[in-house]
């Protein structure tokens, strides 16, 4: 009997995904170390290349964390899936 591996990596996947929004999101906006200002209109009169406010950021992680979890997810049982297929597949070989 060889053990279904797809919840472990399932958990692992939903762990990465979090982490990688979170560096994802946290991210300065521009490229080649130029800061660029933040690509949405603000009502509050904060000038452009102002710091982006806490309230915007929150909520981009909040929505990141919504899309990103659950693709994780997916990705994590599809490998532990296909893992879990070759461990037993090895493991039947072997007798």
């Amino acid at each position: 009997m060889v053990r279904n591996y797809a919840k472990p990596f399932c958990i692992a996947g939903i762990v990465l995904a979090e982490i990688y929004m979170l560096l994802v999101m946290l991210a300065p906006y521009g490229h080649g170390g130029r800061a660029l200002p933040a690509p949405i209109p603000f009502d509050d009169g904060i000038a452009a290349g102002a710091a982006i406010p806490g309230w915007y950021m929150a909520t981009r992680i909040l929505v990141g964390a919504v899309f990103f979890g659950p693709l994780g997810a997916l990705v994590g049982l599809g490998v532990g899936l296909v893992f879990s297929g070759l461990v037993h597949w090895w493991r039947g070989r072997a007798k």
